[in-house]
């Protein structure tokens, strides 16, 4: 998609921050607080203008105009300066998550031979810290390495002439490590971006944003991050880790610093309802919030309702939350629920949206399913309903794929023609004016100008935020066991709705080896959730073995994803046998601990069945988090959880390189003796967790003989 017509010169981000910085009288500010909500900095136009102009200096020596740069940093001030000294200096900032384990390093591995990078920027603590694996890849030793922090400001640069259409950063999709997609932005599809967004949310210097989320997501890079500075509105940033270990450090910032505009998805409204204790929310006052955004995974209408009513008594009001579509490839935003208006609900007879075709009911039955609208289209923002197989329009009160034309379309993908050209740019048949358009991939419908998201076409499966392909969960699986089958298993998304536990679901259909149809399934099992759950932190709800040819495919050999979902939930699957991860029974295990390690793994039980919503009885410790299903939010809320019990900061870490209950409490117990023994002397205190359970039962349910 192109612009119309170049924009001029000061429109553009680096020429709007060169602006601000001579402007004494600009209200932008820069704050960033710590993991205790204390400020670690605050910056001022000039303060991010002086550092931004250091790496612009030192990159217009070191690289060419239009050259990717990776930027390798973890949250905080030093990216913003990376990010806008690259677009000061005309280079493309490509931001990558810094690795934490192995498939992240190997996904940065990707991102830098996608991009062909030569130079990557990052911080001094960090380039440190990574100096051993970076050795042991060959695509990240081949890299410049450089830290901003100690470079110098040269005054005299000015930012670089841009014009609308040149690339400004790139944009890589979240989710596969194999094939990671950059999406060229243009310097005019941010700016038209954050035009829109401004007059959508309205945003003025008078606003002030409250982010979390993380700069190298297209929602905390350019709404939570780039939006304050172009709409000169003060921006409070902390790292994601910060609000995932402490939930209310997020809400106690927008009540300290008056937040009128935040943004999140919906998992965080609902760990919000969850880990802040009812007495913790008495001195919040959120009734400053404007807008909170509700986006970047399904919008779920139950966790709405009960932050709501959890957070009402704090002065949050319903017409806050605004919920919203958008995708990278349409650098962010595509609709939005205006400001000051209630998001919309509506019942949809869950029948016919199942045969692609729109009717409200009134709520009543069990075929009714309640739908959050996700706002009103953009303004010059076009959509179109599209059926996926003809390429003509939908009719009215039918289900089809999103398509959206506008001048916030990305280029395309980074030297992907052929995707670029499938993905971008297409036509609606039969309407030779229409468009161009990008096609979503998504389902949904448009009743009464309000967009309705139905579901997916395409296979991208998202979890907390973070999206996953089926194909790297299924080839993770595969590579599990000899007892199954190659090429020949379909991993799907199933909604809250449709899981059975009022919790989203990723199931994975397999087809075992024919001659291994008579085995014992259980070390399959554990194998296939244990895989999944270390190579992509995604942990896996149920698992459906199958016999061979079962798997439903296309003509030409493709896996049907959706008809094998479809088969699923209607019960035509040739089903061997089944794991499901609620119905698991717990097998008591002869355990060899101490007692501190066992009043330990006591807690930990607890605190598992608590999170998980199960019944003690129905963890089995002497299998894996992943087989409870722990994903990685919650491995992250068990490091903190446990880390306050034993008196001991923990690595986030910690239940992937601890697998199991036995394991995770006998290396705390080596890590911490000390700490451990002030553990157990508050575990002995504490009142068993609710589950109906002996305890001498649970301290039994220890693998036997883990070291």
């Amino acid at each position: 998609m192109t612009i119309a017509s170049p924009a001029p010169e000061a429109v553009f981000l680096p020429h709007i921050l060169h602006r601000r910085a001579h402007e004494p009288g600009d209200r932008w500010s820069f704050t960033f607080l710590d993991s205790q909500g204390a400020e670690r900095c605050q910056w001022r136009a000039a303060q991010l203008a002086s550092r931004a102009r250091a790496v612009a200096a030192y990159l217009t020596g070191a690289t060419r105009r239009g050259e990717p740069v990776l930027l390798v940093f973890q949250p905080g001030a030093d990216f913003f300066a990376a990010f806008m000294g690259c677009l000061w200096s005309g280079r493309l900032a490509t931001p990558i998550n810094p690795p934490r384990r192995n498939r992240l390093i190997e996904r940065l591995a990707a991102v830098a031979a996608d991009s062909g990078a030569r130079v990557a920027l990052t911080s001094a603590d960090l380039l440190e810290s990574t100096r051993e694996w970076r050795r042991e890849s060959e695509q990240l030793s081949a890299l410049d390495w450089t830290a901003v922090d100690a470079l110098e400001d040269d005054p005299s640069m000015v930012p670089e002439a841009v014009g609308a259409h040149d690339v400004a950063f790139l944009q890589y999709t979240s989710g596969s490590t194999a094939l990671p997609k950059g999406v060229r932005v243009s310097h005019g599809n941010l700016v038209e971006d954050l035009a829109r967004m401004q007059a959508a949310w309205a945003l003025s210097p008078d606003s002030t944003m409250v982010s979390w989320l993380p700069a190298f997501h297209d929602l905390g890079l350019i709404f939570g991050l780039l939006q304050p500075l172009y709409s000169g509105c003060a921006s409070v940033q902390m790292a994601p880790n910060a609000f995932l270990q402490n939930p209310a450090l997020w809400l106690e910032a927008v009540s300290r610093y008056r937040g009128t505009h935040s943004a999140a998805p919906s998992f965080a409204y609902d760990l919000c309802s969850r880990r802040i204790a009812p007495q913790d929310r008495a001195g919040l006052d959120l009734g400053s919030l404007a807008m909170t955004m509700n986006a970047a995974e399904p919008i779920n209408p139950a966790v709405m309702e009960r932050f709501i009513e959890d957070f009402q008594p704090c002065g949050f009001r319903r017409e806050a939350f605004a919920p919203a579509y958008g995708l990278a490839e349409s650098t962010l935003a595509v609709t939005a629920n205006p400001v000051g208006e209630a998001p919309v609900l509506r019942w949809f007879d869950a029948q016919a949206l199942g045969a692609g075709s729109v009717s409200i009911v009134d709520g009543h039955g069990a075929q009714a399913r309640l739908m959050p609208g996700s706002g009103r289209p953009l303004p010059d923002v076009d959509i179109a309903i599209v059926d996926p197989e003809t390429l003509r329009r939908c009719a009215p009160g039918r289900v089809g794929e999103i398509w959206v034309g506008g001048p916030t379309i990305a280029g395309g993908y980074w030297q992907r023609p052929e995707e670029t050209a499938a993905t971008f740019g297409v036509r609606i048949e039969g309407e030779a004016h229409a468009g161009p358009f990008l096609r979503t991939g998504d389902l949904g419908a448009v009743v009464d100008g309000e967009l309705f998201v139905t579901g997916r076409i395409k296979d991208l499966i998202i979890l907390g935020g973070a999206n996953f392909y089926p194909h790297d969960i299924e080839r993770a699986a595969q590579s599990a066991h000899q007892a199954l089958r190659r090429d020949n298993g379909a991993a799907f998304f199933l909604e809250a709705e449709l899981g059975g536990d009022g919790r989203e679901q990723v199931v994975l259909v397999q087809e075992l080896e024919r001659s291994r149809r008579n085995d014992d399934t259980a070390p399959v099992f554990q194998a296939i959730v244990e895989a999944v759950w270390q190579d992509l932190e995604v942990a896996l709800s149920r698992v459906v073995l199958v016999a061979p040819g079962s798997v439903l495919r296309t003509s030409s050999g493709k896996i049907q994803r959706l008809a094998n979902r479809q088969a699923y939930l209607d019960g035509k699957l040739p089903v061997i046998e089944q794991w499901d991860r609620r119905a698991a029974a717990s097998r008591p295990v002869a355990a060899d601990t101490s007692p501190d390690q066992a009043a330990l793994a006591a807690w930990v039980a607890g605190w598992l069945a608590e999170r998980l919503d199960l019944p003690v009885a129905a963890i089995e410790a002497s299998h894996g988090f992943a087989e409870m299903g722990l994903d990685s939010l919650g491995s992250t809320e068990l490091a903190v959880a446990l880390g306050r019990q034993v008196g001991a900061d923990l690595p986030d870490t910690i239940a992937f390189d601890h697998p199991t209950i036995a394991r995770l409490v006998r290396h705390v117990a080596r890590l911490q003796p000390a700490a451990s023994a002030t553990a157990s002397a508050v575990l002995a205190a504490a009142t068993p967790p609710a589950g109906g359970s002996d305890l001498d039962d649970l301290l039994s349910a220890i693998e036997r003989g883990d070291a």
